[in-house]
């Protein structure tokens, strides 16, 4: 019988080992897990190694000084309901950065009531439920960077009345319900960048505060017109990098407090007459690296403070002054790496504030600058590196500014760049180099001036002549009814009298 008992306990052993095992690592586990408070005046709590468990059973207490819960090293999972319903905390900062958090349940937070800032950024989460945020209405900022998520349900941040500012950049939404946002009367900053999001039709309606908004790096084709009747608080929006082709003409409309607008790298081929209209306070416009190969007249007139203008990386083949010279802010005009041959100096009016422009990478092999620089009374800098100009020029530019504050470039000292075209006459019917073009420039002003003054001054003789004649006539015709009042008046009085004759003979 005794024989029989060593194996069978080592067999005991052996069966409880694992249990064993996993008491101790969960154990050790727990006794790794720890939150303490961080230097001195950081007002930070920092949690290693924790579990979405161990906040409520931490012996740490959370006071008036931990301001900030910082989570390092965490493998939260999923944050159950009630997870940080820690009694008496005052904990106005969140951070579960890198936390491995995958599913957050409704009501995660409750009892975090002065939480302001959370962020959960590069974890795992898929989606957002409603009722996620119930109990936590001071929070103003949520981070939600790098995560997966994929579509945006409604209501899924409802209770956030205060919130300010969200960041969803680097997930996967596609697709946004047209009540994602509702509740969000105080947001003021929405980044969407770098996602899958391809229609954006009514679900900005209710973001009546908001004046960020970044759709960067997504996959918008096609604007309605529609998008954004409600976002008349709007300073800033971006859509660089989507598919973009056409904007309608009413698509920025009611956006009358824009300043800034961001529609570089999409495939725009043209832009219209109204595309712009309503955009009065519009300071910056970047319309670089599309397919636009012209600008319509009339297409910026209604851009009055607009300062700065992209159109590089364009298909545009002419620039003409006229189109710009209507905008008193203007500053900065690119118009780098287009097929831009000729230069014309149209319109009447000068660009007044413009002081600096690019022409560079180009195809221009002549140009008028005596005419170009008259129409631009501020300009400071002008580049016209990597054309085709003559290799002359650059002298005879210099020497023309030699005592000017004026810088220009024409050539890149680079190997395998541009230098210049070497010519011994400058081809027929183009823009002479010649100092006097400006005076004829001027002359001719002056008698367009003169002309018109004289045209002025024959309309009034005109107008004088035509009044005395006027005069005259009104008059001759007064004086001849009086006479004839007269006249009249005389026959009465003389019939009047001979009757009273006839009656005293009687």
């Amino acid at each position: 019988m005794n024989s029989f008992k060593f194996p069978s306990l080592a067999l005991l052993l052996v069966l409880a080992l694992p249990h064993t095992l996993c008491v101790y690592l969960r154990m050790s586990n727990f006794d790794l897990m720890k939150c303490s408070y961080g230097e001195r005046g950081s007002l930070t709590a920092t949690c290693v190694n924790a579990t979405s468990s161990y906040f409520k059973n931490t012996p740490y207490r959370f006071d008036h000084l931990d301001e900030t819960l910082r989570c390092v090293n965490c493998s939260l999972h999923t944050l159950e309901t009630g997870s940080f319903d820690i009694s008496g905390n005052q904990i106005k900062n969140l951070d579960l950065t890198n936390s491995l958090i995958e599913t957050v349940r409704q009501k995660a937070f409750v009892g975090l009531i002065f939480l302001q800032r959370l962020i959960l950024a590069n974890n795992a989460i898929k989606s957002i439920y409603p009722g996620t945020f119930t109990g936590v209405k001071k929070i103003t900022y949520v981070d939600l960077e790098n995560n997966s998520i994929s579509i945006l349900s409604d209501d899924g941040f409802l209770e956030l009345i205060n919130l300010e500012e969200l960041n969803l950049r680097h997930n996967e939404i596609k697709s946004i319900a047209t009540s994602a946002f509702n509740g969000l009367v105080h947001l003021q900053e929405l980044d969407l960048s770098y996602n899958a999001i391809g229609d954006i039709n009514g679900v900005f309606n209710n973001l009546t505060s908001l004046r960020l908004l970044d759709l960067s790096y997504n996959k918008i084709s096609v604007l309605t017109g529609k998008e954004f009747d409600n976002l008349t608080s709007l300073l800033e929006i971006r859509f660089k990098f989507n598919h973009i082709t056409t904007i309608p003409a009413s698509e920025f409309y009611s956006m009358s407090r824009l300043r800034r607008l961001d529609l570089s790298f999409n495939a725009i081929s043209g832009v219209r007459a109204g595309s712009f209209k309503g955009l009065h306070a519009l300071e910056i416009l970047d319309l670089g690296n599309n397919a636009v190969a012209e600008v319509p007249q009339k297409t910026l007139q209604s851009l009055h403070n607009l300062q700065y203008l992209n159109f590089s990386n364009n298909r545009l083949s002419i620039f003409q002054t006229g189109l710009y010279s209507g905008l008193p802010q203007l500053r900065v005009l690119n118009f780098s790496h287009n097929v831009i041959e000729d230069i014309e100096i149209t319109g009447v009016f000068s660009l007044d504030s413009l002081d600096t422009l690019d022409f560079s990478f180009n195809n221009i092999s002549n140009v008028d600058y005596v005419r170009l620089i008259s129409r631009l009374p501020k300009i400071s800098y002008l580049n016209l590196e990597d054309n085709l100009l003559p290799c002359g020029l650059e002298k005879e530019m210099e020497d023309y500014f030699a005592e000017d504050n004026f810088k220009f470039i024409l050539y890149r000292n680079e190997a395998n760049a541009v230098k210049c075209v070497q010519t011994d006459a400058l081809p027929k019917n183009k823009h002479t180099f010649h100092k006097d073009s400006l005076i004829r420039a001027e002359m001719g002003g002056s008698s367009a001036n003169a002309w018109i003054f004289v045209l002025i001054g024959i309309t009034l003789v005109l107008v004088c002549v035509l009044y005395y004649l006027q005069l005259r006539t009104y008059q001759e015709m007064r004086s001849m009814s009086v006479k004839r009042t007269t006249s009249e008046v005389q026959l009465i009085s003389s019939d009047l009298e001979s009757r009273d004759n006839d009656y005293l003979k009687e």
